[in-house]
C-alpha cells in the first residue's frame, strides 16, 4: 500500500515540475526584452535638443517637461528605430506616448554616454505647418 506522503510526492513533484519549466521560458522571453531595454537610458545625465529639435517641439507645442514624460514613460517602437550602430552614439531611438496635454507623439532620441539628444518630435495626429530647416 503506498503512503499518502508517497502519492502526493508522485502527483505534486510533476506539477511543480512542468509549471517551473513554463516560468522559465516566459521568464527568458521578459529577460530577453529587459536586456533589449536596459540598454537605453530613461534618467540621462542630461537631454540634449538639436535645433532641428526645438524647432519642431515649438511647431507643435511639446515642452521639454513633455519629453522628459515620455523618456521616462514612453514605449520604444523598435520598427521605427535605428539601433542597428556598433557605436552606441549612432543609435536612434523612437518612444511614443501621450503627452499631458493628450498628443500622441514619437520623440526620437539618440543616445551618446550619459546624455540622450533629442533628435525630432512627431505629432502622430497632427501635420503642423513647420518651417524648421
Amino acid at each position: 500500500m503506498i503512503s499518502c506522503h508517497a502519492l502526493l510526492s508522485v502527483l505534486f513533484i510533476p506539477l511543480v515540475f512542468s509549471a517551473g519549466c513554463g516560468n522559465l521560458t516566459q521568464n527568458a522571453d521578459v529577460q530577453s526584452f529587459e536586456t533589449k531595454e536596459s540598454t537605453f537610458n530613461r534618467n540621462p545625465g542630461r537631454i540634449i535638443f538639436t535645433k532641428h529639435g526645438k524647432c519642431r517641439m515649438n511647431c507643435r507645442s511639446i515642452d521639454s517637461m513633455e519629453v522628459d514624460e515620455i523618456l521616462k514613460e514612453g514605449r520604444i517602437n523598435y520598427a521605427k528605430s535605428n539601433i542597428s550602430s556598433s557605436n552606441p552614439c549612432r543609435k536612434k531611438y523612437a518612444l511614443e506616448g501621450k503627452t499631458r496635454d493628450n498628443q500622441q507623439v514619437r520623440i526620437i532620441f539618440s543616445p551618446c554616454k550619459d546624455n540622450q539628444t533629442v533628435i525630432t518630435v512627431i505629432d502622430m495626429d497632427t501635420d503642423w505647418a513647420c518651417d524648421c530647416k
